[in-house]
């Protein structure tokens, strides 16, 4: 079957049709464990900052600042890798953002000053922002289409399990060794980059979209799709309406009216989202020292319980996210996280603090999944690195500007304010998303070219 000229209908089409092999979950293995440590990284500052405060003396404006850094670099390092995955492939980003964000989360370790800590995040910002949604991509082109939806989840279903993972660091380490030592175990995954250089195959998809069909095969064959596979994919592909070429993609093409809707909702939905969950997450634990008065060791257990609340609720929804569907998941999740966030202010009681947290971050992880699901998703695969990284890097500026926000409301005596923006933004994102989503189960090609004729 090597006289068929390989498209990426055709790919999709046999992808579509194989079953999940031992290749394939190795794939998902790697990259959900990318996003384990990933989630690690972005969140063991929060449990290093009640620490950090006392050593540096900083205001709460410049724990925010602290807070904020490694999200402004992944705004950036979002924008920035998802052009490098488009033009140079899925598997070099793969490599080079989770070998970025191991060696500078080194470096923050290491950090003698506030500045020397601010740059250092940043700097781990640029390689986390880079990975996630390129991994999500790879994952999404490599799934077959009945299962996409859970296979897919399987990445930010591993987000809160680092969100776990550094609570419980945070809970051995820092009452008794400090806080540097949360950053020197970040330092790991360089290990998972020698690993995903030499092992994890580039898109076939994106492949063939490049004209590199020998290789496109072979990536193919690495997940167990042979040649009679993709020779009834090019006869089912062969019966449907024939579609028109597809020129080369630009960043231009996002901003056409063919994809205005899905770019406005997907940009505006990461940002709500990020701002309201960052905001949360990053400032819960020095809430809980500071605010409160809870001693630190209290604080960090009851961290501890949200963070494995979050990962029972992403379990949930990959349960979920192929009976209900991506925008149902969405809207509830979210909308639910919002009423929740409101309770906060009537929250006094260390019981009802972390019961009201602990149903926030449950509803919030749902909607956050499903958010990770349905972005890429939206987009063809000529467009599908840039993107699915343009609005995932607003996320992350949405969530660098959260923290700085919430340390000038803290800063001014506001601590309601902050529960409200927080709601604010979680509600955004669910109305957002009744008003302008639309579901996304089903071929991938299919999906992506919805609304666009």
């Amino acid at each position: 079957m090597s006289g068929v000229r390989l498209t990426p209908e055709i790919i999709g089409r046999a992808i579509d049709n194989t079953r999940l092999t031992g290749a394939l979950k190795f794939i998902i293995a790697v990259a959900a464990a990318g996003f384990l440590f990933d989630s690690f990284d972005i969140t063991i500052v929060a449990y290093a900052l009640p620490k950090i405060r006392e050593e540096f003396s900083l205001t709460p404006q410049q724990v925010g600042l602290a807070g904020s850094a490694a999200l402004a670099g992944m705004g950036l390092g979002s924008w920035c890798w998802g052009w490098v995955a488009d033009r140079w492939g899925r598997r070099v980003v793969f490599a080079a953002t989770v070998l970025t964000f191991s060696v500078f989360t080194g470096l923050a370790g290491l950090s003698v000053s506030l500045g020397m800590l601010v740059g250092a995040r940043f700097l781990t910002g640029l390689g986390l922002g880079g990975m996630v949604p390129i991994d999500q991509a790879l994952v999404a082109e490599y799934s077959p289409a009945r299962i996409r939806g859970r296979v897919s989840a399987m990445l930010p279903l591993a987000w809160p399990m680092g969100y776990f993972c550094a609570a419980g660091a945070a809970l051995a380490l820092v009452p008794q060794v400090g806080w540097r030592w949360l950053f020197a175990i970040g330092v790991l995954p360089a290990i998972l980059a020698f690993v995903i250089r030499r092992r994890v195959p580039e898109s076939p998809r994106w492949l063939a979209a490049r004209g590199r069909e020998e290789e496109a095969r072979e990536s193919l064959t690495y997940i167990g799709v042979g040649d009679a596979e993709i020779e009834q994919a090019r006869r089912d592909v062969a019966i449907l309406p024939p579609s028109a070429p597809v020129p080369e993609a630009n960043f231009r093409d996002l901003f056409t009216r063919a994809y205005f809707q899905r770019v406005i909702h997907t940009w505006m939905l990461w940002f709500s989202a990020n701002f309201a969950g960052t905001g949360f997450s990053v400032w819960l634990p020095t809430i809980y020292s500071t605010y409160y008065h809870i001693e630190l060791t209290r604080t960090l257990f009851y961290t501890f319980i949200v963070a494995g609340t979050q990962v029972v609720a992403r379990s949930c929804a990959v349960g979920l996210i192929d009976k209900l569907g991506r925008k149902t998941l969405i809207i509830i999740g979210f909308g639910t996280a919002g009423c929740a966030a409101l309770a906060f202010t009537q929250a006094t009681t260390e019981t009802s603090l972390l019961v009201t947290a602990m149903f926030y971050a449950f509803f919030q992880d749902i909607g956050s999944l499903a958010m990770t699901v349905y972005t890429p998703e939206v987009y063809p695969v000529r467009i599908r690195g840039k993107g699915t990284a343009l609005a995932m890097g607003w996320g992350r500026f949405g969530g660098m500007t959260s923290p700085l926000v919430a340390g000038i409301l803290i800063g001014a005596g506001s601590l309601t304010l902050v529960w409200c923006a927080i709601a604010s933004g979680m509600l955004l994102a669910a109305t957002l998303t009744l008003l302008l989503a639309y579901e996304t189960r089903g071929n991938l090609e299919a999906v992506a070219r919805r609304g666009l004729a």
